[in-house]
Protein backbone atom coordinates (compact mmCIF):
# COMPACT_ATOMS: atom_id res chain seq x y z
CA UNK A 1 0.00 0.00 0.00
CA UNK A 2 1.28 3.72 -0.89
CA UNK A 3 2.05 5.21 2.49
CA UNK A 4 2.27 8.64 0.62
CA UNK A 5 -1.68 8.53 0.29
CA UNK A 6 -3.73 10.87 2.44
CA UNK A 7 -5.76 10.02 5.04
CA UNK A 8 -9.35 10.93 5.24
CA UNK A 9 -9.68 11.82 8.86
CA UNK A 10 -12.94 13.41 9.02
CA UNK A 11 -16.24 13.55 6.08
CA UNK A 12 -18.37 16.69 6.26
CA UNK A 13 -21.82 15.29 7.07
CA UNK A 14 -24.16 15.93 4.06
CA UNK A 15 -21.11 17.18 1.74
CA UNK A 16 -20.43 15.43 -1.64
CA UNK A 17 -17.67 12.79 -0.31
CA UNK A 18 -20.57 11.89 2.34
CA UNK A 19 -23.12 11.47 -0.60
CA UNK A 20 -20.78 9.66 -2.69
CA UNK A 21 -19.96 6.94 0.59
CA UNK A 22 -16.23 8.04 1.93
CA UNK A 23 -16.11 7.39 5.22
CA UNK A 24 -13.42 8.32 7.83
CA UNK A 25 -10.28 6.41 7.83
CA UNK A 26 -10.10 5.88 3.60
CA UNK A 27 -7.33 6.78 1.71
CA UNK A 28 -7.10 9.19 -0.82
CA UNK A 29 -6.39 8.06 -4.07
CA UNK A 30 -6.75 10.76 -6.77
CA UNK A 31 -8.52 13.51 -7.86
CA UNK A 32 -8.85 14.14 -11.65
CA UNK A 33 -6.16 11.51 -12.31
CA UNK A 34 -3.58 13.05 -10.39
CA UNK A 35 -2.32 11.71 -7.02
CA UNK A 36 -2.90 14.71 -3.92
CA UNK A 37 0.06 14.83 -1.94
CA UNK A 38 -1.74 17.44 0.73
CA UNK A 39 -4.06 19.54 2.25
CA UNK A 40 -3.70 22.37 -0.63
CA UNK A 41 -3.41 19.71 -3.12
CA UNK A 42 -7.39 19.09 -1.73
CA UNK A 43 -7.70 22.59 -1.52
CA UNK A 44 -7.08 22.96 -5.20
CA UNK A 45 -8.02 19.97 -7.04
CA UNK A 46 -11.77 20.23 -5.54
CA UNK A 47 -12.34 23.36 -7.03
CA UNK A 48 -13.44 21.83 -10.36
CA UNK A 49 -17.33 21.50 -10.92
CA UNK A 50 -16.39 17.81 -11.84
CA UNK A 51 -14.43 15.67 -9.50
CA UNK A 52 -13.35 12.46 -10.41
CA UNK A 53 -12.65 11.01 -6.84
CA UNK A 54 -10.89 7.75 -6.36
CA UNK A 55 -10.60 6.27 -2.59
CA UNK A 56 -9.64 2.95 -0.50
CA UNK A 57 -12.27 2.07 2.33
CA UNK A 58 -10.96 0.51 5.45
CA UNK A 59 -10.91 -2.54 4.13
CA UNK A 60 -8.39 -1.33 1.00
CA UNK A 61 -11.10 -1.73 -1.47
CA UNK A 62 -10.58 0.60 -4.11
CA UNK A 63 -13.84 2.53 -5.04
CA UNK A 64 -14.41 5.75 -7.37
CA UNK A 65 -17.13 8.40 -7.66
CA UNK A 66 -17.63 11.16 -10.37
CA UNK A 67 -19.43 13.86 -8.33
CA UNK A 68 -20.87 17.13 -10.03
CA UNK A 69 -21.11 20.00 -7.93
CA UNK A 70 -20.68 23.60 -7.68
CA UNK A 71 -16.93 25.05 -8.04
CA UNK A 72 -17.15 27.13 -4.69
CA UNK A 73 -18.80 23.63 -2.68
CA UNK A 74 -15.78 21.44 -0.68
CA UNK A 75 -16.25 17.98 -1.54
CA UNK A 76 -16.23 17.67 1.90
CA UNK A 77 -13.26 15.52 2.90
CA UNK A 78 -10.69 16.27 6.49
CA UNK A 79 -7.00 15.41 6.32
CA UNK A 80 -4.05 16.36 8.40
CA UNK A 81 -2.84 20.05 8.02
CA UNK A 82 -0.15 20.66 6.23
CA UNK A 83 3.29 20.05 7.97
CA UNK A 84 5.65 23.71 7.40
CA UNK A 85 8.89 22.78 5.59
CA UNK A 86 12.13 23.44 7.69
CA UNK A 87 14.22 26.00 6.25
CA UNK A 88 17.89 25.33 4.82
CA UNK A 89 19.79 28.94 5.43
CA UNK A 90 21.65 29.93 7.97
CA UNK A 91 20.86 34.03 7.83
CA UNK A 92 22.70 35.91 10.59
CA UNK A 93 19.62 37.67 11.54
CA UNK A 94 17.09 34.88 11.88
CA UNK A 95 15.37 34.65 14.98
CA UNK A 96 15.31 31.34 15.27
CA UNK A 97 19.68 32.20 16.46
CA UNK A 98 18.85 34.63 18.19
CA UNK A 99 16.55 33.16 20.75
CA UNK A 100 17.90 32.61 24.69
CA UNK A 101 18.04 29.04 25.41
CA UNK A 102 15.21 27.70 27.40
CA UNK A 103 12.43 29.13 25.15
CA UNK A 104 9.85 26.45 23.93
CA UNK A 105 10.64 24.46 21.15
CA UNK A 106 8.72 25.53 19.00
CA UNK A 107 10.37 28.82 18.68
CA UNK A 108 13.56 27.39 17.17
CA UNK A 109 12.11 26.27 14.39
CA UNK A 110 13.14 28.03 10.83
CA UNK A 111 10.09 27.54 8.58
CA UNK A 112 10.48 28.40 4.89
CA UNK A 113 7.48 26.82 2.83
CA UNK A 114 6.44 28.10 -0.61
CA UNK A 115 2.89 27.05 0.57
CA UNK A 116 2.73 28.82 3.56
CA UNK A 117 3.63 31.96 1.50
CA UNK A 118 1.10 31.10 -0.96
CA UNK A 119 -1.70 30.60 1.82
CA UNK A 120 -0.84 32.89 4.32
CA UNK A 121 1.50 35.33 2.86
CA UNK A 122 4.51 34.17 4.84
CA UNK A 123 8.02 35.05 3.19
CA UNK A 124 10.19 32.27 2.26
CA UNK A 125 13.79 32.07 0.43
CA UNK A 126 12.83 29.42 -2.33
CA UNK A 127 16.48 28.00 -1.89
CA UNK A 128 14.29 24.58 -1.09
CA UNK A 129 12.50 24.14 -3.78
CA UNK A 130 12.68 20.84 -5.92
CA UNK A 131 11.69 20.42 -9.55
CA UNK A 132 8.63 19.21 -8.42
CA UNK A 133 7.81 22.15 -6.39
CA UNK A 134 8.36 24.89 -9.24
CA UNK A 135 6.13 22.84 -11.65
CA UNK A 136 3.66 22.75 -8.88
CA UNK A 137 3.61 26.39 -8.69
CA UNK A 138 3.59 26.75 -12.26
CA UNK A 139 0.29 24.14 -13.09
CA UNK A 140 -1.54 24.95 -9.41
CA UNK A 141 -0.76 28.84 -9.99
CA UNK A 142 -0.21 29.99 -6.40
CA UNK A 143 -0.27 33.20 -6.84
CA UNK A 144 0.81 35.56 -5.18
CA UNK A 145 3.78 34.07 -3.70
CA UNK A 146 5.80 36.34 -0.73
CA UNK A 147 9.48 35.93 -1.65
CA UNK A 148 12.46 36.94 0.79
CA UNK A 149 15.08 38.15 -1.86
CA UNK A 150 17.41 40.40 0.52
CA UNK A 151 19.91 41.09 -2.96
CA UNK A 152 19.58 40.30 -6.14
CA UNK A 153 23.94 39.79 -6.68
CA UNK A 154 24.11 35.99 -6.47
CA UNK A 155 26.89 35.52 -3.98
CA UNK A 156 26.25 38.36 -2.07
CA UNK A 157 22.65 36.65 -1.25
CA UNK A 158 24.03 33.12 -0.65
CA UNK A 159 26.67 34.96 1.76
CA UNK A 160 23.45 36.86 3.28
CA UNK A 161 21.32 33.57 3.41
CA UNK A 162 24.31 31.35 4.71
CA UNK A 163 23.91 29.21 1.84
CA UNK A 164 26.19 28.72 -0.95
CA UNK A 165 23.91 26.54 -2.97
CA UNK A 166 21.17 28.51 -2.50
CA UNK A 167 19.86 29.02 -6.51
CA UNK A 168 19.86 32.37 -8.63
CA UNK A 169 16.71 34.15 -7.40
CA UNK A 170 16.77 35.85 -10.41
CA UNK A 171 16.30 33.04 -12.50
CA UNK A 172 13.77 31.85 -10.26
CA UNK A 173 11.60 34.78 -10.58
CA UNK A 174 12.20 34.87 -14.13
CA UNK A 175 10.25 31.70 -14.49
CA UNK A 176 7.51 32.66 -12.42
CA UNK A 177 6.86 36.11 -14.24
CA UNK A 178 6.57 34.20 -17.65
CA UNK A 179 4.16 31.73 -15.78
CA UNK A 180 2.06 35.35 -14.49
CA UNK A 181 2.92 34.39 -11.18
CA UNK A 182 2.43 37.43 -8.68
CA UNK A 183 5.52 37.72 -6.47
CA UNK A 184 5.69 40.45 -3.47
CA UNK A 185 9.14 40.75 -2.19
CA UNK A 186 11.03 42.05 0.95
CA UNK A 187 14.63 43.30 1.07
CA UNK A 188 15.62 43.20 5.42
CA UNK A 189 18.06 45.91 5.15
CA UNK A 190 21.62 45.19 6.98
CA UNK A 191 23.52 48.72 7.18
CA UNK A 192 26.63 48.27 5.35
CA UNK A 193 25.85 44.77 3.79
CA UNK A 194 23.13 44.69 1.29
CA UNK A 195 22.38 48.83 0.95
CA UNK A 196 23.90 51.26 -1.23
CA UNK A 197 24.94 49.84 -4.79
CA UNK A 198 23.56 46.37 -4.12
CA UNK A 199 20.23 47.78 -2.87
CA UNK A 200 20.01 49.88 -6.33
CA UNK A 201 20.99 46.77 -8.08
CA UNK A 202 18.39 44.83 -6.62
CA UNK A 203 15.84 47.37 -6.92
CA UNK A 204 16.76 48.06 -11.32
CA UNK A 205 16.49 43.91 -11.26
CA UNK A 206 12.98 43.74 -9.45
CA UNK A 207 11.39 46.40 -11.09
CA UNK A 208 12.19 45.10 -14.41
CA UNK A 209 9.63 41.72 -13.53
CA UNK A 210 6.57 44.33 -12.54
CA UNK A 211 3.96 43.90 -12.87
CA UNK A 212 4.32 40.24 -11.61
CA UNK A 213 6.65 41.43 -9.19
CA UNK A 214 4.16 43.75 -7.83
CA UNK A 215 6.53 45.33 -4.41
CA UNK A 216 9.52 45.81 -2.97
CA UNK A 217 9.27 45.79 0.67
CA UNK A 218 12.33 47.41 2.85
CA UNK A 219 12.26 46.12 6.16
CA UNK A 220 15.28 46.79 8.91
CA UNK A 221 17.01 43.88 10.68
CA UNK A 222 15.68 43.16 14.00
CA UNK A 223 18.83 41.76 16.20
CA UNK A 224 18.56 40.72 19.64
CA UNK A 225 21.43 40.08 22.19
CA UNK A 226 21.47 36.56 21.59
CA UNK A 227 24.23 36.84 18.57
CA UNK A 228 27.10 34.54 19.91
CA UNK A 229 29.06 32.74 17.20
CA UNK A 230 27.12 35.14 14.13
CA UNK A 231 28.19 37.93 12.39
CA UNK A 232 28.24 40.53 13.34
CA UNK A 233 25.56 43.37 12.10
CA UNK A 234 24.36 46.74 13.46
CA UNK A 235 21.01 48.29 13.48
CA UNK A 236 19.17 51.24 11.63
CA UNK A 237 19.60 54.44 13.80
CA UNK A 238 17.90 57.49 12.77
CA UNK A 239 20.19 59.09 10.09
CA UNK A 240 19.80 55.28 8.54
CA UNK A 241 16.52 55.69 8.13
CA UNK A 242 16.54 59.09 6.90
CA UNK A 243 19.19 58.46 4.30
CA UNK A 244 16.93 55.16 3.35
CA UNK A 245 13.71 57.66 2.75
CA UNK A 246 15.95 59.88 0.88
CA UNK A 247 16.95 57.32 -1.63
CA UNK A 248 13.38 55.42 -1.47
CA UNK A 249 11.26 58.52 -2.48
CA UNK A 250 12.57 59.79 -5.67
CA UNK A 251 12.29 56.05 -6.81
CA UNK A 252 8.80 55.71 -5.26
CA UNK A 253 8.00 58.94 -7.32
CA UNK A 254 9.34 57.57 -10.24
CA UNK A 255 7.78 54.14 -10.47
CA UNK A 256 4.41 55.80 -10.02
CA UNK A 257 4.98 57.73 -13.29
CA UNK A 258 6.20 55.01 -14.95
CA UNK A 259 4.17 51.80 -13.62
CA UNK A 260 1.08 53.56 -12.26
CA UNK A 261 2.86 51.82 -8.98
CA UNK A 262 5.20 53.01 -6.15
CA UNK A 263 6.59 49.60 -6.24
CA UNK A 264 9.34 50.17 -3.30
CA UNK A 265 7.60 50.54 -0.11
CA UNK A 266 9.62 51.09 2.89
CA UNK A 267 8.36 49.54 6.69
CA UNK A 268 7.08 51.99 8.96
CA UNK A 269 9.75 51.14 11.28
CA UNK A 270 11.90 53.78 9.00
CA UNK A 271 9.61 56.39 9.33
CA UNK A 272 9.46 55.83 13.05
CA UNK A 273 13.37 55.83 13.37
CA UNK A 274 13.55 59.17 10.90
CA UNK A 275 10.92 60.66 12.98
CA UNK A 276 9.03 61.27 9.71
CA UNK A 277 4.84 61.53 9.08
CA UNK A 278 3.37 58.36 7.47
CA UNK A 279 2.81 58.68 4.02
CA UNK A 280 -1.13 59.31 3.22
CA UNK A 281 -3.42 55.67 2.54
CA UNK A 282 -3.58 56.05 -0.54
CA UNK A 283 -0.01 56.14 -0.81
CA UNK A 284 -0.41 52.33 0.35
CA UNK A 285 -2.24 50.83 -2.56
CA UNK A 286 -4.07 48.73 -0.99
CA UNK A 287 -1.54 47.45 2.03
CA UNK A 288 0.01 44.34 0.02
CA UNK A 289 2.55 44.43 2.73
CA UNK A 290 0.58 45.04 5.78
CA UNK A 291 1.87 41.38 7.36
CA UNK A 292 5.48 42.83 6.80
CA UNK A 293 5.35 45.81 9.14
CA UNK A 294 4.35 48.07 6.19
CA UNK A 295 1.58 50.44 6.53
CA UNK A 296 -0.22 49.06 9.78
CA UNK A 297 0.53 52.81 11.28
CA UNK A 298 -1.27 54.62 8.66
CA UNK A 299 -3.99 52.31 9.15
CA UNK A 300 -3.79 52.41 13.06
CA UNK A 301 -4.58 55.95 12.74
CA UNK A 302 -7.01 56.23 10.34
CA UNK A 303 -9.13 53.59 11.54
CA UNK A 304 -8.69 55.37 14.96
CA UNK A 305 -10.00 59.09 13.11
CA UNK A 306 -13.27 57.03 12.03
CA UNK A 307 -13.67 55.76 16.13
CA UNK A 308 -13.17 58.99 16.79
CA UNK A 309 -16.12 60.62 15.72
CA UNK A 310 -18.39 58.06 17.70
CA UNK A 311 -16.75 58.91 20.83
CA UNK A 312 -18.83 60.58 23.97
CA UNK A 313 -17.77 63.51 25.30
CA UNK A 314 -18.49 61.41 28.83
CA UNK A 315 -18.73 58.41 30.33
CA UNK A 316 -19.88 56.99 33.94
CA UNK A 317 -18.61 55.51 35.96
CA UNK A 318 -15.01 57.27 36.10
CA UNK A 319 -12.79 53.95 34.32
CA UNK A 320 -8.73 53.98 34.70
CA UNK A 321 -6.95 52.02 32.29
CA UNK A 322 -3.51 51.05 31.07
CA UNK A 323 -2.39 50.47 27.84
CA UNK A 324 1.06 48.40 27.13
CA UNK A 325 2.92 48.58 24.34
CA UNK A 326 6.43 48.35 22.88
CA UNK A 327 9.18 51.44 22.97
CA UNK A 328 8.68 51.85 18.73
CA UNK A 329 4.73 52.08 18.95
CA UNK A 330 5.12 55.52 21.32
CA UNK A 331 4.69 58.21 18.56
CA UNK A 332 1.35 56.16 17.30
CA UNK A 333 -0.19 55.22 19.96
CA UNK A 334 0.14 58.73 22.16
CA UNK A 335 -1.76 60.68 20.04
CA UNK A 336 -4.54 58.19 20.37
CA UNK A 337 -3.93 58.16 24.04
CA UNK A 338 -4.28 61.70 24.40
CA UNK A 339 -7.82 61.87 22.60
CA UNK A 340 -9.22 59.42 24.85
CA UNK A 341 -8.05 60.96 27.76
CA UNK A 342 -10.48 64.25 26.42
CA UNK A 343 -13.41 61.81 27.41
CA UNK A 344 -14.72 63.10 30.90
CA UNK A 345 -14.18 60.28 33.11
CA UNK A 346 -11.84 57.83 31.25
CA UNK A 347 -8.35 57.71 32.24
CA UNK A 348 -5.89 56.01 30.12
CA UNK A 349 -2.28 56.00 30.65
CA UNK A 350 0.16 54.31 28.24
CA UNK A 351 3.11 52.50 29.54
CA UNK A 352 5.58 51.47 27.18
CA UNK A 353 8.01 48.52 27.81
CA UNK A 354 12.02 48.19 27.55
CA UNK A 355 12.47 45.00 25.74
CA UNK A 356 15.42 43.57 28.48
CA UNK A 357 14.86 40.16 27.28
CA UNK A 358 15.70 40.25 23.87
CA UNK A 359 18.02 44.12 24.55
CA UNK A 360 16.74 46.90 23.40
CA UNK A 361 17.18 47.59 20.09
CA UNK A 362 13.99 45.15 20.01
CA UNK A 363 11.07 47.66 20.50
CA UNK A 364 8.46 45.80 18.74
CA UNK A 365 5.42 44.95 20.62
CA UNK A 366 4.83 41.60 19.24
CA UNK A 367 8.51 40.35 20.92
CA UNK A 368 7.65 41.55 24.66
CA UNK A 369 7.75 38.87 26.77
CA UNK A 370 5.29 38.26 29.83
CA UNK A 371 8.55 38.87 32.17
CA UNK A 372 9.23 42.70 30.76
CA UNK A 373 5.66 43.58 30.78
CA UNK A 374 5.43 42.19 34.50
CA UNK A 375 8.70 43.76 35.85
CA UNK A 376 7.64 47.09 34.36
CA UNK A 377 4.06 46.80 35.72
CA UNK A 378 5.49 45.75 38.89
CA UNK A 379 7.18 49.20 39.67
CA UNK A 380 3.91 51.00 39.08
CA UNK A 381 2.38 49.80 41.84
CA UNK A 382 -0.64 52.68 42.59
CA UNK A 383 -0.59 53.88 38.64
CA UNK A 384 -2.10 50.47 37.18
CA UNK A 385 -5.82 51.71 36.98
CA UNK A 386 -9.03 49.21 36.76
CA UNK A 387 -7.43 47.10 34.09
CA UNK A 388 -4.88 46.18 32.55
CA UNK A 389 -4.70 45.76 28.58
CA UNK A 390 -2.12 43.76 26.39
CA UNK A 391 -2.07 43.32 22.45
CA UNK A 392 -2.95 40.68 21.04
CA UNK A 393 0.31 40.59 19.01
CA UNK A 394 2.11 39.92 22.25
CA UNK A 395 0.84 36.49 22.40
CA UNK A 396 0.47 33.06 20.71
CA UNK A 397 -2.58 33.29 18.11
CA UNK A 398 -4.13 30.37 19.37
CA UNK A 399 -3.38 30.83 23.45
CA UNK A 400 -3.45 33.84 26.14
CA UNK A 401 1.06 32.83 26.40
CA UNK A 402 3.70 34.91 25.83
CA UNK A 403 6.88 34.39 23.93
CA UNK A 404 8.75 33.50 27.36
CA UNK A 405 5.69 31.35 28.23
CA UNK A 406 4.18 33.09 30.64
CA UNK A 407 0.61 32.94 30.95
CA UNK A 408 -1.77 36.28 30.56
CA UNK A 409 -4.17 35.08 33.11
CA UNK A 410 -0.75 34.70 35.73
CA UNK A 411 0.08 38.34 35.05
CA UNK A 412 -3.45 39.38 36.36
CA UNK A 413 -3.24 37.10 39.57
CA UNK A 414 0.31 38.91 40.60
CA UNK A 415 -0.33 42.03 39.44
CA UNK A 416 -4.01 42.33 41.29
CA UNK A 417 -5.90 43.67 38.42
CA UNK A 418 -7.78 42.20 35.01
CA UNK A 419 -5.69 41.33 32.41
CA UNK A 420 -7.11 41.65 29.16
CA UNK A 421 -5.94 40.58 25.54
CA UNK A 422 -7.32 43.98 22.97
CA UNK A 423 -7.10 43.08 19.25
CA UNK A 424 -4.04 45.28 18.13
CA UNK A 425 -6.66 47.82 16.09
CA UNK A 426 -7.52 51.08 16.74
CA UNK A 427 -11.16 49.91 16.63
CA UNK A 428 -9.93 46.83 19.04
CA UNK A 429 -8.43 49.51 21.44
CA UNK A 430 -11.68 51.59 21.54
CA UNK A 431 -13.79 48.81 22.41
CA UNK A 432 -11.29 47.72 24.81
CA UNK A 433 -10.87 50.87 27.01
CA UNK A 434 -14.84 51.78 27.11
CA UNK A 435 -16.12 48.34 27.58
CA UNK A 436 -18.54 48.55 30.12
CA UNK A 437 -19.15 52.61 29.99
CA UNK A 438 -22.08 54.21 29.29
CA UNK A 439 -22.01 57.34 27.29
CA UNK A 440 -23.50 60.85 29.17
CA UNK A 441 -23.12 62.74 26.06
CA UNK A 442 -22.16 62.55 22.36
CA UNK A 443 -21.03 65.43 19.77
Amino acid sequence: MDTNLLTIRAVAPGSPAAEAGVAPGSTLVSLNGRPVVDALGLRFAETAGQVDLVWRDAEGRERRAVIEKSDDVPLGLGVDPLTMRACNNRCAFCFAHQNARGMRRSLYFKDDDYRFSFLNGTFATLTNLTDADVERILEERLSPLYISVHATDWALRNRILGNPKAPDILEQISRFAAARIVMHTQVVLCPGVNDGTPLAKTFDDLERFHPFVATMALVPVGLTRYREGLAVLRSPDREYARELLAWAEPRRRRCLRKLGTRFVFPSDEFYLLAERSFPSARSYEGYAQLGNGVGGSRKFLDEFQRQETRLPTAVRPTRRVTVVTGMLAIPVLSRVIDRLNRVQGLHVRLVPVRNTFFGGSVTCAGLLTGSDILTTLEEERDERGDEILIPSICLKEDTDVFLDDRRLADLGARLARPTVRVDASARGLTRAVLSGLSPVTRP
